[in-house]
């Protein structure tokens, strides 16, 4: 395995703490936005933000080349609060966009917003007085999913994080504490963002901000998890996460995940991480992709089983088959590591064996629906 003294840079420094502490005396947040085709919802999301109440905020709006209205509504934000500022630049999906806001974000806190969703009005509140009682460098909180029924109990499960703090990294972090995805529901400290040169991967158009929380979370000298909902998630049917359900993008789903696999072990790699929790990664990725795996035809998964192979043996080891800890998920690995095929029947194990009886249900069901 490579970087096999991965563990010897990670942050357990009392200065990084004291320093930290400094920082975060009077700390002030910036919520970047990033903008494109929104002009129905955007009013909502910055009047959200314009009414925290902690005054003492920075808005900064990025019109990712929004070719609707966008721009005319947000100059009229501009013009009646100092608070919010903009960003103009040609569209370059949304990694650009807040890659582009945190450019410009002065303020000690960062915290991201997607221009058809709202927030609570304490939410500025709750991060400055967390982050100046607790000294984090990343907070999580909770979400609420609207409208309620496009919500699979997977993601409202996944948005209600329990009370916790990590003291520098745990694996359940990453997989078990209800933590990620969506980059929307954390807000980082400006100085993790800028020690660590911290940046979404503008190649990836979807699951972005997975990348960027496998990456950043680890590098985290201290997380602290609240089940407070503070964010309201706008479901839109025609998102791209619901299009990549449907039978007909299934092979765009699964080269899309295979890039989002590449771009966090690249990142894990340069960073020395590889061998922090090699066999929850692994089980992880393949739990993203195996009910789709198992439904390609023969053609692509013979295609798509090498890639995966190539990709894992590449960066982790020729064992990787045998690095997670469930026999279920080493039976899917193993099958795709010699290139027989993984059944249905195979998914349904590994799932129920990873998530439970009633995620393992509610994804057959979902499936029969986009059959």
């Amino acid at each position: 395995m490579r970087a096999s003294a991965a563990r010897a840079w990670l942050p357990h420094s009392s200065w990084m703490q004291l320093r930290s502490r400094e920082i975060m005396a009077n700390p002030r947040v910036s919520f970047i936005v990033p903008v494109y085709n929104t002009q129905e919802f955007l009013p909502r999301c910055l009047d959200s933000l314009l009414g925290q109440t902690c005054p003492d905020i920075e808005i900064v709006v990025v019109n990712d080349g929004s070719p609707d209205d966008s721009a005319a509504i947000i100059g009229k934000y501009v013009c009646k609060d100092s608070r919010v500022c903009v960003v103009e630049k040609s569209n370059g999906g949304l990694s650009s966009a807040r890659n582009a806001g945190m450019d410009v974000a002065r303020g000690d806190i960062i915290d991201f917003v997607d221009s058809d969703d709202y927030v609570e009005p304490n939410l500025a509140e709750f991060l400055v007085d967390t982050f100046a009682k607790e000294h984090p460098e990343i907070v999580v909180f909770g979400a609420e999913c609207e409208p309620a029924e496009l919500a699979s109990e997977r993601i409202k499960q996944l948005l209600s994080p329990e009370a916790r703090r990590f003291e520098s990294f745990d694996p359940a972090l990453l997989f078990s504490a209800n933590a990620q995805p969506y980059v929307w529901r954390a807000a980082y400290s400006r100085e993790l963002i800028e020690r660590m040169s911290l940046r979404f991967a503008e190649n990836v158009r979807f699951a972005e901000d997975v990348v960027f929380q496998l990456e950043s979370y680890p590098l985290s000298v201290r997380t602290v998890l609240a089940p407070e909902r503070l964010y309201h998630y706008v479901m839109q049917e025609k998102s791209l996460t619901h299009v990549f359900n449907a039978g007909a993008k299934r092979m765009d789903k699964v080269d899309a995940h295979l890039l989002v696999l590449h771009e966090v072990l690249e990142r894990w790699d340069r960073r020395g991480l590889l061998d922090l929790c090699p066999g929850e990664l692994v089980t992880w990725f393949l739990d993203l992709v195996v009910f789709d795996l198992a439904r390609l035809d023969a053609g692509d998964y013979a295609a798509v089983a090498a890639r995966v192979k190539d990709e894992l043996e590449g960066h982790l080891a020729q064992d990787w088959p045998g690095l997670p800890a469930k026999a279920t998920v080493r039976r899917v690995s193993d099958k795709i590591a010699d290139g027989s095929r993984v059944s249905m029947f195979d998914a349904a194990r590994m799932y129920l064996a990873t998530r439970g009886l009633m995620s393992c249900l509610e994804k057959v069901i979902s499936l029969s629906h986009w059959r």
